[in-house]
């Protein structure tokens, strides 16, 4: 709904795929000109560099990835479903669900791994996206391309139940008897954590957000005052002015989501719609 002279500002799955593309070609690099690859020693995650020290790898380590296959698999779920998920809860919720799922991916992996093995790859949070996308919207048929060639439709719900029983019989027969290099425990952490967050997030919490304290201020002072508030005083005559103001709101929605507008605004929402289209 932006003007066509409005720039569309680059989004946090944007630049998520950005830094996970970036860290696999300075990856990639460093295996090339040393034996010892001392970006996967540092920023992964293990037993051994979380005694050693290396704490940020409960997060760092969802940077790294095992070959192009691994990457890719993760950038698709974080595009086609991390996008829609973000664009549901806002630039700042969004941003919790990654670092809570990723962190918690990561402890729970170490519970059963902590003696052995390396964990790397971003797959916890996809899997907590595609459970915050399958909760919120469970009876909304989706049409996918299995094995990106048989074209599917399915509800939601099924694929997460699918992808939930996959998971454990992975964790159960492969993770537990050390027969498989899949970190199904980091997986079913990520769902578990797209299913708190959601039903958390469904109940009106909001993680804090210092922004949006900043915007709550400014709005409460312009009451107090007695004076009205200027997020709704709009000369819609004025382009210039009616541009901003819906700049602002679209803002507001990317940052919070749409629950988080007033009466009024979506009510401008609706009026922009119509001015951008006369014809509907």
């Amino acid at each position: 709904m932006r003007f066509p002279t409005f720039r569309r500002e680059t989004s946090i799955i944007d630049r998520l795929i950005l830094a996970l593309i970036a860290m696999f070609i300075l990856q990639s690099l460093v295996e090339l000109v040393s034996q010892e690859n001392l970006i996967l020693k540092v920023l992964s995650l293990s037993g051994e560099s979380l005694g050693e020290g290396y704490f940020w790898g409960l997060l760092t380590y969802s940077f790294l990835h095992d070959g192009p296959l691994h990457l890719i698999f993760n950038l698709l779920g974080l595009h086609f479903i991390g996008r829609a998920v973000e664009q549901e809860l806002g630039e700042g919720q969004f941003v919790w669900l990654c670092l809570i799922s990723a962190i918690l991916g990561g402890v729970a992996w170490l519970v059963f791994n902590y003696k052995s093995g390396v964990l790397i790859g971003s797959s916890a949070i996809v899997m907590s996206c595609l459970t915050v996308f399958c909760v919120k919207r469970p009876d909304e048929p989706i049409s996918f391309l299995l094995f990106f060639i048989l074209p599917i439709r399915l509800k939601p719900k099924i694929i997460l139940y699918a992808v939930l029983g996959l998971e454990v019989y992975g964790f159960v027969f492969t993770e537990l008897t050390q027969r498989g290099q899949i970190a199904h425990s980091a997986h079913l952490a990520g769902m578990f954590a797209g299913l708190c967050l959601q039903l958390v997030l469904k109940d009106g919490f909001a993680f804090p957000s210092f922004k949006l304290k900043f915007v709550e201020k400014r709005t409460k002072a312009s009451r107090t005052s007695g004076n009205p508030s200027r997020d709704y005083m709009v000369d819609l005559s004025d382009h210039t002015q009616f541009q901003k103001e819906v700049d602002r709101i679209l803002d507001k929605i990317n940052e919070h989501g749409f629950g988080s507008l007033s009466e009024e605004e979506k009510v401008l929402l609706e009026k922009a719609k119509s001015y951008l289209n006369p014809n509907s």
